[in-house]
């Protein structure tokens, strides 16, 4: 997985609501012009989910994705972090670690 094109991503996402266990991000429209977003969405179609994943939704009309997630697996702070941090290596260091430990 390439962790710099996800990064780049971060771009287009706000968050909209996280709960323990759910997270909505709100995708801003420039997503769906930029090629690196549609290289990521075909990474993911071709990955397979972490089983921590529970579930995954993109609504259209509201231009939402929500992600519901195994919190004994995944810790909210952690999310909250990956998501807000401004250091992108900092970024790049927890979302591998994170990675590598889901899909082990």
């Amino acid at each position: 997985m390439d962790f710099k094109n996800l990064a780049s991503l971060r771009q287009y996402l706000t968050v909209a609501e996280h709960k323990a266990g759910t997270l909505k991000l709100k995708v801003k429209a420039a997503a769906l012009a930029d090629p690196i977003v549609k290289n990521c969405l075909e990474e993911f179609k071709n990955t397979p989910k972490p089983q921590a994943v529970l579930d995954t939704k993109f609504n259209l009309f509201t231009q939402t994705i929500t992600i519901k997630y195994d919190t004994d697996s995944i810790s909210p702070q952690d999310i909250d972090e990956i998501l807000s941090t401004q250091n992108e290596e900092r970024f790049l260091v927890l979302a591998e670690t994170y990675y590598n430990k889901l899909t082990a």
